[in-house]
């Protein structure tokens, strides 16, 4: 219990646990690995691999940057994006890994450059898959409702929300002069993040438009989709009367 500005003795544990947790290490096949506290956008942590060479040490991502952009079918552009980060960042690019060679005086500035070269290189590639896949989401979605609804259906709407921030949805419908708010989201954190914040500040209008997500695939979402209430969902394989229903 903290009290008077003490901090207690179980209080101290804890934080002295959760900071020798924050980084991991492990010693295997004849190489250091180091786990830092920082995540690739799937979830996974960062590591750096260290070996012993001829003049020092060599401090690599062991190809684990590589492999997450191979996981999202973007590896043919991995040595032109990263050859761009590592040289901002003051490290090499080999075939698949990205590292650095040091000795034990720079070590620890070479683990940190390596890994957050690493992960710039990954978040570069999530980020653009993800506007490439929301763009193609909302192209479909577009489409739809402009068969459903016709001239009701305005692209791209701002809409101003109760913390006064403007926000851009994927469309406003307007039915019998009530709202209704469509948004596509894709399966990327990045785009339920950002739908979960609007719907929240939206729906806290006096006089809130109705929010419908459009997704491909409740299940594919798993427990994030709990993040887009207060919004309904719809599924772009579901038929039409559910989209009426939605803006209803």
């Amino acid at each position: 219990m903290i009290s008077g500005g003490s901090i207690s003795t179980e209080v101290g544990q804890a934080a002295e646990k959760v900071a020798r947790d924050l980084v991991r290490f492990k010693h295997t096949n004849g190489a250091l690995y180091v786990n830092l506290p920082v995540l690739y956008p799937d979830g996974s942590h960062v590591t750096v691999r260290i070996d012993q060479s001829a003049s020092g040490v060599r401090v690599s991502d062991a190809g684990f940057a590589y492999r997450e952009v191979e996981d999202i079918g973007s590896a043919r552009g991995f040595r032109r994006v990263a050859n761009k980060i590592a040289e901002a960042a003051g490290v090499s690019v080999g075939e698949r890994a990205i590292y650095t060679d040091g000795d034990l005086e720079t070590l620890e500035r070479c683990i940190y450059d390596v890994a957050a070269a690493s992960w710039r290189v990954v978040d570069a590639f999530w980020e653009r898959a993800f506007e490439e896949d929301e763009l193609e989401l909302t192209d479909e979605l577009n489409a739809r409702l402009r068969t459903i609804f016709g001239d009701k259906v305005e692209e791209g709407a701002n809409v101003l929300g109760a913390s006064t921030t403007m926000w851009t949805v994927s469309a406003l419908v307007t039915v019998d002069g009530l709202p209704a708010v469509f948004q596509a989201v894709s399966e990327h954190a990045n785009s339920i993040n950002r739908a979960s914040t609007a719907f929240r500040d939206l729906s806290t209008l006096e006089h809130a438009p109705k929010l419908v997500a459009f997704v491909r695939s409740k299940a594919a979402l798993g427990p994030r989709l709990g993040l887009l209430a207060p919004g309904r969902v719809v599924e772009e394989a579901q038929p039409n009367e559910y989209f009426l229903r939605a803006a209803a």
